[in-house]
This record gives C-alpha cells, structure tokens and sequence, in this order.
C-alpha cells in the first residue's frame, strides 16, 4: 500500500509526457511550411522541381495524414525506436544521446550556482535584515528577475570572451565553455531562490526551536547550517525543482548564443527545419526527464518530510 502512490505518479508521469508529445506533433502537422520542401532547400537550394518534392514528401511518409504518422510514431516509440531524422538520417537516440552530455552538464552547472547564490545569498540576507547587505542582496534578486537571461548572456560574452578573452565565446572545447553560460543561467535562477530562502529563514528565526538552541548556547552558525536550514530544505527542493526545469527549457536559446552541440541547439534547428522525428522524439525525451525530476521530487519529499508521506496515506485510504 505505501508504494501505491508513487507508482500512481510514475503512470502519470508516463501519460504526461505522451500528452506532450501529442499535442506537439498536433502544433507541428498543423503549422505552415512544408517539411520536405525545407529540407530540399537546406540541401540543394532554390528552383525546386514540385514532382520532386512530393515524391520526397512520400519517401518520408508526409502523405499519409494526420492519424497514421502519429500511430506509425506511438508504435515504433512502443519498441524503442523514435525514428530518424530528416536532415542527417541518424537515429533520434543517437542525436539526443550525443548532445544531452553537454547539456546535462550545463545543467548541473547552472543548478550548483543558483542554489550556492539562492540559499548563500538568501540566508546571508536574512542574517542582517535592514542592513546594507540585506538591501544589496535584494536589490541583486530585482535585477536578476529583470534582466532577461539572452540579455545577460550577450552582455557576459562581451565582456568575458571579447574584451576580456577569459573564456571562448563560441562553440565547446571542454568545462571551460560552460563556465559563461552556467552563471547566466545560475543567475537568473537564483533570484526567486533568494527570496524564498530570505523569507524561510526569517520565519523561523523567531521559531520555538531556535530560541531553545540559542539557550542551551548553540552557536549562530549550528543554529543556521544545523536548525533552521534543515527546516527549510522543502520550499528550497520546491524552488530548485522549479529552477531545473526552467533550465532545461531555457536552454535552448543559451545553447545558441553561445554555440554549445546541446540539445537544446539542435532542437532549435530541426524547429527552422521542421524535422519532425528530431523534434517529436526530443520533446518527448525532454518531457520525460522533466516528469522524472518532478516524481524525483516528490519522493524526495517522502523522505525529508514524513508529514507528506501521511498526507498521501490518507489520501489513498
């Protein structure tokens, strides 16, 4: 009975992604723009011959309709196989799997600096509430939720990889091409963290737990690191869950200004192209792993927090 629940939300989360992926492959058979038609102009250019781009459109089964390209994409998907891509005729795992190392990587990189930032900062602000660095630190959050995250990064390239020649402005050659794009994507995420930590921390600090650590002369700096922070790992697994998945959405335009072979960089493309097996099977993919942090998540709640264990109990009773 104690596994009901989280095997209730590993069925949804399977569903959801088939959602996403269906309502996708919807917007795109939907919109303008003829696929093989792009990518005989991608590859040969102007003055197309019609007979050839419809004997084209049938070779990658673009006549079929609507109904039986998305079932023939549900059964192949059913076995493991996601189809190839129109432009470079390699399999769609093979493309995602060859790109998701870099942008796994961003990823980790960019949630290691908005959670060092974010709680850092937020507790640090908290600590000297009305002081200059709570007003500081506060004023850092607004600007960071104000300046948009392309903004940033044109801004960081400028001044890191053309004036300063610190780090490459394009393409990926190892960590060091991460560093730039990390921290403005680290930074734009940390800002709602902030705020959430500063709030969190000073709710508590008038809690009944912490006076008594206080009076049994626990120092300032177990109370925080052992007591109060303990107690707000909740709302801040909420916001960095949160965070992730705006990461990996967000990605997609990062990756291009600064040329990493992401995921997301590839995905923009094949949208240009509109390859559909590219986009089909990496948006399902992605949804897939953002229903996976979502239900890594929630059963990360089932372990710090057993009130949310009995909540769901009762719930399923």
């Amino acid at each position: 009975m104690k596994a009901l629940p989280i095997i209730k939300r590993i069925l949804s989360s399977a569903a959801t992604a088939l959602v996403v992926a269906f309502v996708t492959f919807f917007a795109l058979y939907h919109s303008p723009g003829d696929p093989a038609e792009m990518m005989l102009m991608e590859k040969m250019g102007g003055n197309l011959n019609w007979d050839v781009v419809r004997r084209y459109s049938e070779i990658l089964g673009l006549n079929q309709g609507f109904w039986p390209m998305f079932r023939n994409w549900f059964s192949s998907m059913l076995k493991g196989d996601l189809g190839t891509s129109y432009k470079t005729a390699r399999p769609i795992l093979t493309e995602f799997v060859s790109r998701i190392g870099v942008s796994a990587s961003l990823a980790i990189l960019s949630s290691a600096v908005a959670l060092v930032l974010g709680v850092g900062l937020g507790m640090l602000s908290a600590k000297y509430k009305n002081k200059a660095v709570d007003t500081i630190t506060r004023l850092f959050s607004s600007v960071s939720i104000a300046l948009p995250s392309f903004w940033l990064a044109i801004a960081f390239l400028w001044l890191f990889s053309l004036k300063l020649r610190l780090f490459p402005s394009s393409g990926y050659s190892g960590i060091r091409s991460l560093i730039l794009p990390a921290l403005v994507m680290g930074i734009s995420s940390s800002a709602g963290l902030i705020r959430v930590t500063r709030s969190c921390v000073i709710q508590n600090m008038s809690a009944g737990y912490v006076t008594t650590a206080r009076a049994k002369g626990i120092t300032e700096k177990r109370v925080f690191l052992g007591h109060i922070l303990k107690n707000i790992m909740l709302p801040i697994l909420t916001m960095m869950t949160s965070s992730l998945i705006s990461m990996i959405s967000g990605s997609v335009i990062i990756e291009k200004i600064f040329g990493l072979p992401g995921v997301g960089n590839y995905l923009l493309t094949a949208i240009n192209l509109k390859d559909f097996p590219v986009i089909l099977g990496f948006v399902f993919l992605l949804a897939l792993i953002v229903v996976t942090i979502n239900l890594a998540a929630e059963i990360l709640y089932f372990i710090i927090d057993p009130r949310v264990r009995q909540v769901s109990y009762e719930r399923e009773g």
